[in-house]
Protein backbone atom coordinates (compact mmCIF):
# COMPACT_ATOMS: atom_id res chain seq x y z
CA UNK A 1 0.00 0.00 0.00
CA UNK A 2 1.46 3.68 -1.01
CA UNK A 3 1.79 6.27 1.94
CA UNK A 4 2.25 9.94 0.79
CA UNK A 5 2.58 12.20 4.02
CA UNK A 6 0.63 15.41 4.50
CA UNK A 7 0.71 18.33 6.79
CA UNK A 8 -2.53 18.69 8.45
CA UNK A 9 -4.15 20.30 11.99
CA UNK A 10 -3.85 18.98 15.23
CA UNK A 11 -6.25 16.68 17.91
CA UNK A 12 -7.61 14.82 21.14
CA UNK A 13 -10.28 12.08 21.52
CA UNK A 14 -13.18 11.65 23.53
CA UNK A 15 -15.27 9.06 24.04
CA UNK A 16 -19.84 9.54 23.64
CA UNK A 17 -22.63 7.55 23.67
CA UNK A 18 -25.60 9.61 22.63
CA UNK A 19 -29.02 8.72 21.02
CA UNK A 20 -29.22 7.80 17.85
CA UNK A 21 -30.96 9.94 14.89
CA UNK A 22 -32.09 8.53 11.50
CA UNK A 23 -29.29 8.19 9.19
CA UNK A 24 -30.66 10.24 7.17
CA UNK A 25 -30.51 13.04 9.14
CA UNK A 26 -26.46 12.92 10.17
CA UNK A 27 -24.72 15.25 8.54
CA UNK A 28 -22.65 14.07 5.77
CA UNK A 29 -19.66 15.29 3.89
CA UNK A 30 -18.58 14.86 0.34
CA UNK A 31 -15.95 16.78 0.37
CA UNK A 32 -13.01 17.78 1.89
CA UNK A 33 -13.55 21.27 1.20
CA UNK A 34 -16.98 21.27 3.51
CA UNK A 35 -15.93 18.57 5.94
CA UNK A 36 -14.95 21.22 8.61
CA UNK A 37 -11.26 21.51 10.76
CA UNK A 38 -12.22 17.97 12.28
CA UNK A 39 -11.27 16.20 9.34
CA UNK A 40 -8.15 17.33 8.92
CA UNK A 41 -6.83 16.05 12.72
CA UNK A 42 -8.83 12.48 12.23
CA UNK A 43 -6.62 10.17 9.96
CA UNK A 44 -3.93 7.71 10.25
CA UNK A 45 -0.03 8.80 12.06
CA UNK A 46 3.27 6.77 11.58
CA UNK A 47 5.97 7.22 13.98
CA UNK A 48 8.44 5.63 16.54
CA UNK A 49 8.87 5.93 19.96
CA UNK A 50 12.06 6.72 21.24
CA UNK A 51 13.38 6.85 17.58
CA UNK A 52 13.48 3.10 17.09
CA UNK A 53 10.24 1.40 17.77
CA UNK A 54 7.72 2.15 15.07
CA UNK A 55 4.00 2.31 15.72
CA UNK A 56 1.02 3.37 13.67
CA UNK A 57 -2.12 6.07 15.44
CA UNK A 58 -5.63 6.18 13.66
CA UNK A 59 -7.72 9.06 14.54
CA UNK A 60 -11.20 9.01 14.77
CA UNK A 61 -13.54 11.82 14.70
CA UNK A 62 -16.48 11.97 16.76
CA UNK A 63 -18.13 15.50 16.39
CA UNK A 64 -17.66 18.85 18.02
CA UNK A 65 -13.99 18.58 17.86
CA UNK A 66 -13.93 15.22 19.75
CA UNK A 67 -11.90 12.28 19.01
CA UNK A 68 -10.93 9.05 19.69
CA UNK A 69 -7.51 7.20 18.88
CA UNK A 70 -5.49 3.88 18.59
CA UNK A 71 -1.96 3.29 19.14
CA UNK A 72 -0.65 -0.01 17.05
CA UNK A 73 2.59 -1.15 17.68
CA UNK A 74 4.68 -1.74 15.19
CA UNK A 75 2.69 0.05 12.54
CA UNK A 76 -0.53 0.49 11.15
CA UNK A 77 -2.89 -2.40 10.25
CA UNK A 78 -1.82 -3.78 7.53
CA UNK A 79 1.72 -2.39 7.26
CA UNK A 80 3.16 -3.44 10.06
CA UNK A 81 1.32 -3.70 12.88
CA UNK A 82 1.69 -6.95 15.09
CA UNK A 83 -1.84 -8.03 15.32
CA UNK A 84 -2.02 -7.80 19.18
CA UNK A 85 -0.10 -4.62 20.82
CA UNK A 86 -3.39 -1.87 20.93
CA UNK A 87 -3.45 1.06 23.03
CA UNK A 88 -6.74 3.06 23.25
CA UNK A 89 -6.71 7.22 23.54
CA UNK A 90 -9.00 10.27 23.37
CA UNK A 91 -8.30 13.68 22.50
CA UNK A 92 -10.18 17.70 21.73
CA UNK A 93 -9.50 20.03 19.41
CA UNK A 94 -9.02 23.57 20.80
CA UNK A 95 -8.45 25.73 17.57
CA UNK A 96 -5.15 24.25 15.94
CA UNK A 97 -4.02 21.95 18.66
CA UNK A 98 -5.57 18.63 19.59
CA UNK A 99 -4.28 17.02 22.89
CA UNK A 100 -4.71 13.15 23.65
CA UNK A 101 -4.31 11.07 26.50
CA UNK A 102 -4.49 7.32 26.80
CA UNK A 103 -7.80 5.88 28.34
CA UNK A 104 -8.86 2.27 29.87
CA UNK A 105 -11.41 0.44 31.28
CA UNK A 106 -15.29 0.02 30.40
CA UNK A 107 -16.27 2.06 28.17
CA UNK A 108 -12.69 3.58 28.19
CA UNK A 109 -13.73 6.02 30.43
CA UNK A 110 -10.69 6.18 32.46
CA UNK A 111 -7.71 8.50 31.93
CA UNK A 112 -4.53 6.18 31.90
CA UNK A 113 -1.29 8.42 32.26
CA UNK A 114 1.11 5.96 30.09
CA UNK A 115 0.12 8.62 27.22
CA UNK A 116 -0.12 12.22 26.45
CA UNK A 117 0.74 14.24 22.88
CA UNK A 118 -0.35 17.12 21.22
CA UNK A 119 -1.53 17.29 16.96
CA UNK A 120 -0.40 20.65 15.11
CA UNK A 121 -0.25 21.17 11.41
CA UNK A 122 -0.36 17.25 10.91
CA UNK A 123 2.81 16.24 13.49
CA UNK A 124 2.58 14.70 16.54
CA UNK A 125 4.41 14.40 19.64
CA UNK A 126 4.43 13.54 22.89
CA UNK A 127 4.96 10.85 25.38
CA UNK A 128 4.25 6.95 25.52
CA UNK A 129 5.08 5.36 28.87
CA UNK A 130 3.73 2.09 28.12
CA UNK A 131 6.71 1.30 25.42
CA UNK A 132 9.35 1.77 28.15
CA UNK A 133 10.16 -2.51 28.17
CA UNK A 134 11.03 -1.55 24.50
CA UNK A 135 12.93 1.68 24.12
CA UNK A 136 14.63 3.71 27.03
CA UNK A 137 13.16 7.18 25.79
CA UNK A 138 9.32 7.17 25.44
CA UNK A 139 9.56 10.96 23.39
CA UNK A 140 6.72 10.02 20.62
CA UNK A 141 6.85 11.52 17.39
CA UNK A 142 4.68 10.52 14.47
CA UNK A 143 3.14 12.33 10.91
CA UNK A 144 -0.04 12.15 9.51
CA UNK A 145 -0.30 10.17 6.21
CA UNK A 146 -2.57 9.45 3.50
CA UNK A 147 -2.20 5.86 2.02
CA UNK A 148 -3.35 4.64 -1.61
CA UNK A 149 -4.32 1.12 -2.18
CA UNK A 150 -2.38 -0.67 -4.61
CA UNK A 151 -5.06 -1.72 -6.63
CA UNK A 152 -6.64 2.06 -7.03
CA UNK A 153 -7.49 2.66 -10.58
CA UNK A 154 -6.82 -0.27 -11.82
CA UNK A 155 -7.57 -1.06 -15.53
CA UNK A 156 -10.21 -3.41 -16.47
CA UNK A 157 -7.92 -6.35 -18.05
CA UNK A 158 -8.69 -7.44 -21.77
CA UNK A 159 -11.75 -9.36 -21.84
CA UNK A 160 -13.49 -7.89 -18.64
CA UNK A 161 -16.67 -6.50 -18.54
CA UNK A 162 -16.87 -3.18 -17.36
CA UNK A 163 -20.03 -2.37 -15.64
CA UNK A 164 -18.89 1.49 -14.44
CA UNK A 165 -16.52 3.99 -15.71
CA UNK A 166 -18.21 6.89 -14.98
CA UNK A 167 -19.85 7.46 -18.67
CA UNK A 168 -22.96 5.55 -18.60
CA UNK A 169 -25.18 3.32 -16.45
CA UNK A 170 -26.20 1.27 -18.88
CA UNK A 171 -25.56 -2.02 -17.13
CA UNK A 172 -27.45 -1.23 -14.07
CA UNK A 173 -30.77 -1.02 -13.21
CA UNK A 174 -31.53 2.11 -11.11
CA UNK A 175 -28.13 3.34 -11.84
CA UNK A 176 -27.46 7.20 -11.21
CA UNK A 177 -24.39 9.28 -11.95
CA UNK A 178 -23.69 11.64 -8.94
CA UNK A 179 -20.95 14.22 -7.84
CA UNK A 180 -18.99 14.14 -11.16
CA UNK A 181 -19.10 10.90 -12.45
CA UNK A 182 -19.90 8.77 -9.66
CA UNK A 183 -22.17 5.97 -8.94
CA UNK A 184 -24.25 6.54 -6.44
CA UNK A 185 -25.67 3.77 -4.39
CA UNK A 186 -28.47 1.56 -4.70
CA UNK A 187 -28.13 -0.18 -8.29
CA UNK A 188 -28.37 -3.72 -9.20
CA UNK A 189 -26.44 -5.23 -12.45
CA UNK A 190 -28.66 -6.19 -15.57
CA UNK A 191 -25.68 -8.85 -15.99
CA UNK A 192 -26.08 -12.11 -14.03
CA UNK A 193 -22.99 -12.92 -12.75
CA UNK A 194 -21.52 -16.44 -11.04
CA UNK A 195 -17.95 -17.42 -11.24
CA UNK A 196 -15.90 -14.26 -11.36
CA UNK A 197 -13.10 -11.54 -10.44
CA UNK A 198 -14.91 -8.35 -9.43
CA UNK A 199 -12.60 -5.29 -9.37
CA UNK A 200 -14.23 -2.54 -7.00
CA UNK A 201 -13.81 1.45 -5.82
CA UNK A 202 -15.90 2.96 -3.13
CA UNK A 203 -15.67 5.56 -1.06
CA UNK A 204 -17.40 6.30 2.30
CA UNK A 205 -18.74 10.08 3.40
CA UNK A 206 -17.67 11.89 6.49
CA UNK A 207 -19.98 11.23 9.52
CA UNK A 208 -18.31 12.45 12.38
CA UNK A 209 -21.77 12.68 14.35
CA UNK A 210 -22.84 9.40 13.26
CA UNK A 211 -21.99 6.15 15.09
CA UNK A 212 -21.79 2.21 14.29
CA UNK A 213 -23.91 1.11 11.65
CA UNK A 214 -25.37 4.81 10.82
CA UNK A 215 -21.76 5.76 9.66
CA UNK A 216 -21.21 5.70 6.13
CA UNK A 217 -23.01 2.17 5.64
CA UNK A 218 -23.86 0.19 2.01
CA UNK A 219 -22.87 -2.89 0.90
CA UNK A 220 -22.05 -4.70 -1.79
CA UNK A 221 -24.26 -8.11 -2.36
CA UNK A 222 -23.18 -10.79 -4.41
CA UNK A 223 -25.61 -13.12 -6.09
CA UNK A 224 -27.83 -10.96 -4.37
CA UNK A 225 -27.49 -13.24 -1.22
CA UNK A 226 -24.05 -12.33 0.59
CA UNK A 227 -23.09 -8.90 1.78
CA UNK A 228 -19.77 -7.57 2.23
CA UNK A 229 -20.15 -4.76 4.50
CA UNK A 230 -19.34 -1.09 3.41
CA UNK A 231 -18.79 0.78 6.02
CA UNK A 232 -16.78 3.85 7.56
CA UNK A 233 -15.47 1.18 10.38
CA UNK A 234 -12.10 3.38 10.53
CA UNK A 235 -10.38 2.61 13.23
CA UNK A 236 -13.44 0.37 15.51
CA UNK A 237 -12.40 -2.34 17.28
CA UNK A 238 -15.07 -4.80 19.67
CA UNK A 239 -13.04 -3.10 22.58
CA UNK A 240 -13.87 1.02 21.56
CA UNK A 241 -17.01 0.18 19.58
CA UNK A 242 -18.86 -2.42 21.41
CA UNK A 243 -21.77 0.00 22.93
CA UNK A 244 -21.96 1.82 19.91
CA UNK A 245 -24.33 -0.47 17.73
CA UNK A 246 -21.99 -2.06 15.59
CA UNK A 247 -21.90 -5.69 15.38
CA UNK A 248 -18.86 -8.13 15.51
CA UNK A 249 -18.95 -8.65 12.17
CA UNK A 250 -20.29 -5.39 10.98
CA UNK A 251 -16.51 -3.78 10.29
CA UNK A 252 -16.06 -2.82 6.37
CA UNK A 253 -15.15 -5.94 4.81
CA UNK A 254 -17.33 -7.84 7.04
CA UNK A 255 -19.36 -10.77 5.90
CA UNK A 256 -22.96 -9.98 7.25
CA UNK A 257 -23.76 -11.81 9.77
CA UNK A 258 -21.54 -14.72 9.05
CA UNK A 259 -17.58 -13.32 9.85
CA UNK A 260 -15.19 -10.41 10.37
CA UNK A 261 -12.35 -9.63 8.31
CA UNK A 262 -9.20 -10.60 9.02
CA UNK A 263 -7.61 -7.18 9.73
CA UNK A 264 -9.67 -3.89 9.42
CA UNK A 265 -8.32 -2.80 6.86
CA UNK A 266 -10.66 0.40 6.56
CA UNK A 267 -9.01 3.71 5.21
CA UNK A 268 -10.15 7.28 6.49
CA UNK A 269 -13.84 8.41 5.51
CA UNK A 270 -13.81 10.36 2.09
CA UNK A 271 -10.48 7.71 0.86
CA UNK A 272 -10.76 5.89 -2.10
CA UNK A 273 -10.62 2.19 -1.64
CA UNK A 274 -10.76 -1.11 -3.25
CA UNK A 275 -12.50 -4.63 -3.15
CA UNK A 276 -10.97 -7.41 -5.16
CA UNK A 277 -13.41 -10.08 -5.07
CA UNK A 278 -12.57 -13.82 -6.16
CA UNK A 279 -16.29 -15.48 -5.93
CA UNK A 280 -16.63 -19.10 -7.19
CA UNK A 281 -20.43 -20.34 -6.81
CA UNK A 282 -21.68 -23.63 -5.37
CA UNK A 283 -22.06 -26.03 -7.46
CA UNK A 284 -25.11 -29.07 -6.87
CA UNK A 285 -25.58 -32.34 -8.69
CA UNK A 286 -28.25 -33.39 -10.99
CA UNK A 287 -30.68 -33.87 -7.90
CA UNK A 288 -30.10 -30.35 -7.34
CA UNK A 289 -27.96 -31.92 -4.36
CA UNK A 290 -25.31 -29.83 -2.90
CA UNK A 291 -22.11 -30.58 -4.42
CA UNK A 292 -19.47 -28.55 -3.85
CA UNK A 293 -19.66 -24.89 -1.44
CA UNK A 294 -19.50 -21.32 -2.71
CA UNK A 295 -15.73 -20.28 -2.19
CA UNK A 296 -14.92 -16.26 -1.55
CA UNK A 297 -11.56 -14.35 -1.65
CA UNK A 298 -11.57 -10.94 -0.41
CA UNK A 299 -8.65 -8.05 -0.83
CA UNK A 300 -9.43 -4.99 0.81
CA UNK A 301 -7.16 -2.35 -0.15
CA UNK A 302 -4.84 -4.95 -1.46
CA UNK A 303 -4.79 -6.80 1.97
CA UNK A 304 -6.15 -10.12 2.14
CA UNK A 305 -9.65 -10.10 4.70
CA UNK A 306 -11.00 -12.92 3.77
CA UNK A 307 -9.10 -16.32 2.03
CA UNK A 308 -11.11 -18.60 0.23
CA UNK A 309 -14.12 -18.22 2.77
CA UNK A 310 -16.68 -20.94 1.99
CA UNK A 311 -20.29 -19.71 2.21
CA UNK A 312 -23.08 -21.42 3.48
CA UNK A 313 -25.55 -22.21 1.33
CA UNK A 314 -27.74 -19.18 2.61
CA UNK A 315 -27.22 -16.24 5.22
CA UNK A 316 -28.56 -16.21 8.27
CA UNK A 317 -32.03 -13.87 7.69
CA UNK A 318 -32.70 -16.06 4.78
CA UNK A 319 -32.88 -19.35 6.02
CA UNK A 320 -36.83 -19.62 4.76
CA UNK A 321 -35.25 -19.09 0.68
CA UNK A 322 -34.66 -21.98 -1.48
CA UNK A 323 -30.86 -23.05 -1.79
CA UNK A 324 -29.69 -20.71 -4.53
CA UNK A 325 -26.31 -19.68 -4.00
CA UNK A 326 -25.37 -22.14 -7.56
CA UNK A 327 -27.06 -19.91 -9.28
CA UNK A 328 -26.26 -16.66 -11.14
CA UNK A 329 -27.14 -13.49 -9.39
CA UNK A 330 -27.10 -9.98 -9.53
CA UNK A 331 -24.50 -7.56 -7.87
CA UNK A 332 -26.81 -4.58 -6.01
CA UNK A 333 -25.06 -1.81 -3.75
CA UNK A 334 -26.93 -1.47 -0.99
CA UNK A 335 -28.78 1.43 -0.74
CA UNK A 336 -28.72 2.50 3.48
CA UNK A 337 -29.78 6.11 3.74
CA UNK A 338 -25.55 7.18 3.57
CA UNK A 339 -24.18 8.84 0.47
CA UNK A 340 -21.58 6.17 -0.39
CA UNK A 341 -19.73 6.06 -3.74
CA UNK A 342 -18.56 4.21 -6.51
CA UNK A 343 -16.16 4.08 -9.12
CA UNK A 344 -13.64 1.68 -11.85
CA UNK A 345 -16.40 -1.58 -11.53
CA UNK A 346 -15.76 -4.60 -13.79
CA UNK A 347 -15.49 -8.07 -13.61
CA UNK A 348 -13.36 -11.02 -15.24
CA UNK A 349 -15.88 -13.91 -15.70
CA UNK A 350 -14.45 -17.04 -15.48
Amino acid sequence: MKISFVAMATLVLAHISIPLPAADKLPAFNSIRTAGPDFSVQGEYVGTVGGTHPIGIQVIALGGAKFEGIIHGGGLPGAGWDGNTRFYLRGKREGGTTRLEGVHGERLRFVNRNFEAVIQDGQLSGRALMFLNHVKDPTCRCRRVVRTSPTLSEKPPTGAVVLFDGSSTDAWTGGRIVDNRLLAEGPRTKRLLRNYHLHLEFRTPFMPTARGMQRGNSGVYLQELWEVQVIDSFGWTTENQKYERLSHVGRCGGMHELVMPEVNMCLPPLSWQTFDIDHTAATVDDNGRPKTPAILSIRHNGVVIHDRLILPPTPASAKTLPHRNHLPGRLYLQQHGNPVRYRNIWIVER
